[in-house]
This record gives structure tokens, sequence and C-alpha cells, in this order.
């Protein structure tokens, strides 16, 4: 098992698709102001992540506030507060889907998988069927992709039609 910290993005759309049970073989943590930015929504999703929070994902504080002040310079406050839990915590990955987020968890030396990521690995492992219908459905709800990283994502299944 491994450990991770989890931004709000990632778990409401795995939340949407139904597959969070996909991380339930980690150790998830999650930063306060995340389940704050959750909890503020009063969807489906966001019930099926609170829910997750009551059972197997573990909200955590964040320790150093100054870190998270420096960082807010650059981040809103969510992946401000996962960045330094990521640190703080020695994370294995970090889960975030925001493209300047996660440039700024690479450089500083974090390991990251976002909610596509997640879903080759599933497939990968025989646990879901097709990551290109998950990939359908997550655009279905707002999740944008570029073309190129569906393509690669869709080779990498073996689902890359030819």
């Amino acid at each position: 098992m491994s450990l991770w910290v989890a931004d709000a993005g990632p778990l409401i759309f795995l939340a949407k698709l139904e597959r969070l049970d996909l991380l339930t073989r980690e150790d998830v943590r999650v930063p306060a102001a995340v389940m704050a930015e959750i909890s503020a929504k009063a969807d489906e999703a966001c019930k099926r992540v609170e829910q997750a929070a009551n059972a197997w994902l573990k909200v955590q504080e964040v320790g150093n506030r100054e870190t998270v002040q420096l960082l807010l310079a650059d981040l809103d406050l969510g992946e401000a507060e996962v960045i330094a839990l990521a640190k703080e915590i020695n994370a294995n990955y970090v889960l975030l889907d925001d493209l300047d987020a996660r440039r700024f968890a690479r450089r500083v030396g974090l390991s990251i998988i976002g909610t596509v990521g997640i879903l080759l690995a599933a497939c990968l492992q025989g646990k879901i069927p097709s990551v290109r219908e998950e990939i359908d459905r997550l655009q279905t709800h707002g999740f944008r992709i570029s073309k190129s990283l569906a393509e690669e994502v869709l080779k990498a299944a073996g689902e890359l039609d030819t």
C-alpha cells in the first residue's frame, strides 16, 4: 500500500464515474481544504467522496501553514495543501489533474498521477473493461483531455484504432 495525497478534481471525477473504489487499495489522504471544497458542493459525486471520507479516505490537516502560504502565489488553496501535505508526509504520489499544479508538483520532486492515469492503470489490471469508455464518460461530465493525451492513453491500453 502506497501513500497518496489527492486533490478535489480527480476524486470528484472518479466519483462521477462511480470508480472511487479504484483508490481503496492505497492509503489516500485528503487535505482539509480539499475536503472543504468538496463538501461545499451538494451533488451526488461530492456526497460519494464524503462517504468515502467516512470510510477509507483520510482527511488530514497540513502542519506547515507557511509552506501553504508560499504556494498560494502559484496555486489555489486545495492544490497548495495537496503539495504541502505530500511533501510533509513523504507521499508516494499526488493525485492531480490541473496542468499547472502537476508541473509545480513535478518541479518539487513529487510523483504525479491523474484521473486518466488511474483509469489506464485499472484497465491494464483488468479492473475496468475499457479506458476509452471511461474517457468518453468523463468528457460528458466536463472533463477536458487533449487529443494527444487521449491517443497516448488509448495506445497504452491497446484501444487505439489504427
